[in-house]
């Protein structure tokens, strides 16, 4: 009967360990693209003067994904059954001025001071200023009630 070197059984060992960890990062990976924010229209920081100046009325989501999985698929599953016209702004991919410039475009200039954009924030434009924000959002019932608070059908 042949012998089989131990060494043979450590490689076998160390492969199978470096195999299972291989397909619990990539199942990782996997998962978290699911919690991205890709069932609304994601727009860039450039794009959103055009879009505002076409569509009038316009309601921003502005995240950086971090903190906010959960929200986004309790919206994911929220906006199925509406029309709602939403679009996305990832807060990871805009310049470091784009809250600034954001606030001096779209918001009226005696409230400038009072706008605020955080992790998580939903805006409201209407007739090409912000009439209405959510900023802080911590889960998705606030969403709901800003959405149905606000009207947008």
């Amino acid at each position: 009967m042949r012998k089989i070197p131990i060494k043979n059984y450590i490689i076998a060992i160390i492969i199978s360990i470096l195999t299972v960890g291989l397909v619990l990062k990539l199942t990782d990976i996997y998962n978290s693209q699911q919690h991205k924010i890709n069932f609304i229209t994601e727009i860039s920081e450039k794009d959103l003067d055009y879009y505002v100046a076409e569509n009038n009325d316009v309601l921003i989501y502005m995240t950086t994904n971090r903190n906010s999985k959960e929200i986004n698929k309790q919206f994911k599953k929220y906006l199925k059954n509406k029309e709602i016209d939403i679009i996305y702004i990832d807060l990871n991919e805009v310049s470091d001025d784009f809250k600034d410039n954001f606030r001096k475009k779209y918001f009226p200039k005696y409230y400038s001071n009072t706008f605020i954009i955080t992790d998580t924030t939903l805006v409201l434009i209407e007739d090409g200023m912000i009439s209405k924000n959510l900023y802080n959002i911590t889960d998705f019932e606030q969403i709901k009630e800003f959405i149905e608070r606000s009207n947008i059908k």
